[in-house]
């Protein structure tokens, strides 16, 4: 059975067809699914987290494509990545591959003069279809081998974004640590703090009720008691509270939510469509 390829863009509506066109027209057996071509336009943190929270739960071997690329047609580097579970990530080398790093096993630049659509040499702002969706249904038909893509590089040198430039710290009765990401659908801002380190080592229960605090720089965003529970189910309309993020196993952080509200437009909205705004922000969680 040949590998899936799952496509990520921030073209919009639709904007997925011609790469589909590419890589039906490399091989007609391959299954291409569209997962989310309405990334907010050039948002590379929101793309990088899109993927990795999918990559745990699709099949080893899948070929994620990712095309948000505000350096389209310059000399940045394009890249496949090829992750420690066999499957791939094609995509310009421009921190998307951030939240990521610990489970890429190798990465490949990708060698255009091979791997690129022919007849589009002087065409330079559409890289989707011309070389992601292309080397992505060559390597998913099994024309090229994954060392065919192109020169393999240090993992090391992939590009990075800063997350947060606050350091967790988890103690008894007390956890500390800054603002990765945003869901911005519900407006829920994703800590940097393990919900498994959270109670194992804070010690806190389902239940409790915590006091919450988020400061930028000598700002208060935020400062009051919230309830920590597992979901915002067991909440009031309105009510602030502290639960579990979704990603799986230990990865799990912690998110902080408003029942039926929007945290994010509600205490912090200057960071409304611009997670980076957040870096600073010092969440601390301590008993009430």
């Amino acid at each position: 059975m040949k590998p899936i390829i799952v496509l990520q863009t921030d073209f919009g509506d639709g904007g997925g067809g011609a790469m589909t066109g590419v890589i039906k027209s490399i091989d007609r057996e391959i299954e291409v699914i569209d997962y989310n071509h309405n990334i907010e336009p050039f948002n590379i943190p929101s793309a990088a987290f899109g993927i990795n929270f999918i990559l745990p739960v699709w099949p080893a071997g899948t070929v994620f494509v990712s095309v948000v690329d505000p350096g389209v047609g310059t000399f940045r580097r394009s890249c496949v990545a090829r992750f420690t579970n066999g499957s791939y990530l094609v995509s310009p080398d421009n921190g998307i591959l951030t939240p990521m790093i610990d489970k890429i096993e190798s990465v490949r630049s990708i060698d255009e003069t091979v791997n690129r659509l022919p007849g589009s040499e002087h065409i330079f702002i559409f890289h989707g279809r011309d070389v992601y969706a292309y080397t992505a249904g060559r390597l998913a038909s099994g024309q090229i081998s994954y060392e065919q893509v192109g020169p393999e590089y240090p993992v090391e040198d992939v590009i990075r974004f800063p997350m947060t430039t606050v350091p967790t710290v988890v103690r008894e009765c007390f956890a500390q640590g800054g603002i990765f990401n945003f869901d911005m659908a519900f407006g829920t801002p994703r800590i940097a703090i393990r919900h498994q380190q959270f109670r194992q080592i804070g010690g806190f229960e389902y239940g409790d009720t915590v006091h919450l605090n988020i400061m930028d720089g000598q700002r208060t965003v935020y400062d009051g008691n919230v309830i920590y529970e597992r979901s915002f189910g067991y909440t009031a309309a309105g009510q602030v509270l502290i639960c579990g993020n979704s990603e799986l196993g230990e990865e799990q952080s912690l998110r902080l939510s408003i029942n039926r509200g929007n945290f994010v437009k509600t205490y912090m909205p200057e960071c409304d469509g611009n997670t980076l705004k957040a870096l600073n922000y010092v969440v601390t969680i301590t008993r009430a």
